[in-house]
């Protein structure tokens, strides 16, 4: 059975067709966040720590990712919030102990993202600790909450589990023959 696979350069044909979408950033799920990406929300400290040095920023998460992003970001900028939404965080403690270290790094525990302020510029977040609201203001926010794999394109193809992996053998097969 021959597959057709057609993109910007062509088509190719072939007998079968490996799916490597990769993943992309999680995001928080905050109303308008995706007119905010790379205006006041970032996700690499490396690839735009850059644009925020001198400046306050939030870093969004708990784990080894969170607490290296907010490391780098701490050697910039003048005040870094590291915000997780569980009661402790979940990088490492060596991570952790450097954090601890830093006098312009504040942790906030217990607290959701739940609104970005400003209206047509980042202005900061809203934050919600069990229904106490507070405004956290800051020139940015770096994401730092995980990835999901990109594969909804296919989901009529393949099946996909609850956290958006494709279903294959240990043969790498999926229902459908050649993908």
């Amino acid at each position: 059975d021959i597959k057709t696979v057609v993109t910007d350069s062509g088509e190719y044909e072939c007998r079968a067709v490996i799916i490597a979408t990769g993943a992309k950033h999680r995001l928080p799920g905050i109303e308008n966040e995706e007119s905010y990406i790379g205006n006041g929300i970032s996700f690499c400290a490396v690839c735009d720590g850059s644009f925020f040095a001198g400046k306050k920023v939030a870093v969004i998460g708990g784990g080894n990712t969170a607490l290296q992003e907010a490391v780098m970001l701490s050697d910039i900028c003048t005040k870094v919030y590291v915000v997780q939404n569980l009661d402790f965080l979940t990088g490492e403690i060596k991570l952790q102990n450097e954090l601890e270290k830093r006098e312009n790094v504040e942790i906030i525990l217990s607290s959701v993202v739940s609104k970005i302020l400003g209206q047509d510029k980042f202005e900061g977040i809203e934050l919600n600790n069990n229904g106490q609201l507070q405004n956290l203001v800051c020139d940015g926010v770096f994401v730092a909450i995980g990835q999901i794999p990109d594969n909804k394109a296919f989901a009529d193809l393949v099946d996909i589990d609850k956290d958006g992996y494709i279903i294959a053998g240990e043969d790498c097969k999926t229902k459908t023959e050649g993908l």
